[in-house]
């Protein structure tokens, strides 16, 4: 029953390839600038991932099927998809994970190839809804923050899984600082010296402190890097985290913080339009959350229903965004 879906699956994917070929050959010849494919170049991703979705549906509950059909489908395509920096690094993930501190910065900067298909694919794929909403999430955070500050020019703000640290240094860099402290918190060391380098001479304000989650989560004391903080944010750390560990870090950054602080945090919510590219060519699953499951975390974790104030990053927005005031 199987066979004859999966027939018609990799025939599209065939099909696929030819056209994005005969593209690359089209683009060599008009020299048009590349930004004028992007429209040719989507409706073609747009087709594929409607048959990948197609597949899932008839392939429901072998999930074990719909794994080897992924690696299968990535190792047809992803050397296509790895002409662009952005899908190449999801995919070789030489951090160990999709996500990381120079991906992300990547898709904040908008860096894009010059020409050829190599930017008609980053046309494509840095304006994928998920991906905006990445870049609209951090400019929330970063207003979020200068509110903040205004009113409390000495606060303490610790950032969980901080990666690059772009949001930072753009809201210092526009003098909305103040004389904050600052605590940058990342597992990985390499996330924390390409933090640095991005600050630049910003980074004397800060702390950078190599803290994995899942340890905070299950640890029953405040580390001192957080204690006391004013302001506890994170962008896309809970993405990955399962309920279990996303309650226990939930408690430790309550503890954390000062009575009358605030902590921000951002989930990815259920809906995603641009789940089916990231799970099928770019390996990137998440742990996507309706607004009710990721408020309840909050719930379970100590704090009061009437301390949360449920957001989104944009109007329409494809991020869940909760300001959970501490009170004791």
């Amino acid at each position: 029953m199987y066979a004859s879906y999966l027939g018609d699956f990799y025939n599209i994917v065939a099909a696929f390839q030819a056209e994005v070929e005969a593209l690359e050959r089209q683009i060599q010849l008009e020299k048009r600038a590349p930004p004028s494919y992007r429209d040719q170049f989507g409706l073609s991703v747009d087709s594929l991932m409607v048959a990948a979705r197609d597949i899932e549906s008839h392939l429901a509950g072998a999930q074990d099927l719909i794994r080897d059909t992924q690696t299968t489908f990535r190792r047809l395509v992803s050397g296509f998809f790895c002409r662009s920096r952005f899908i190449e690094r999801a995919l070789t993930k030489p951090r160990g994970y999709a996500g990381d501190h120079a991906m992300m910065d990547l898709l904040y900067l908008q860096e894009k190839a010059p020409d050829g298909i190599e930017r008609v694919l980053d046309d494509y794929a840095l304006d994928l809804p998920a991906v905006m909403a990445a870049v609209h999430r951090k400019d929330y955070v970063k207003g979020w923050l200068a509110t903040r500050i205004s009113g409390r020019p000495e606060a303490k703000i610790s950032d969980i899984a901080c990666g690059p640290c772009r949001l930072e240094r753009e809201l210092l860099e526009a003098g909305g600082g103040g004389r904050a402290r600052w605590v940058a918190v990342d597992n990985d060391t390499e996330a924390l010296n390409y933090a640095r380098r991005v600050l630049g001479t910003f980074g004397e304000r800060f702390d950078f402190v190599q803290e994995n989650a899942v340890r905070l989560a299950r640890s029953r004391e405040v580390p001192p890097s957080l204690a006391d903080s004013d302001y506890l944010i994170s962008l896309g750390l809970f993405d990955y985290l399962p309920r279990n560990i996303a309650v226990g870090l939930l408690r430790t950054l309550r503890a954390s913080a000062r009575d009358g602080g605030e902590l921000l945090i951002g989930n990815y919510a259920d809906a995603n339009p641009s789940q089916t590219f990231m799970d099928w060519v770019g390996d990137w699953p998440l742990i996507y959350r309706s607004r009710h499951d990721f408020a309840e975390l909050f719930l379970e974790a100590g704090f009061d229903s009437r301390d949360l104030v449920v957001d989104r990053e944009a109007k329409n927005g494809h991020v869940i965004m909760i300001t959970a005031h501490v009170v004791r």
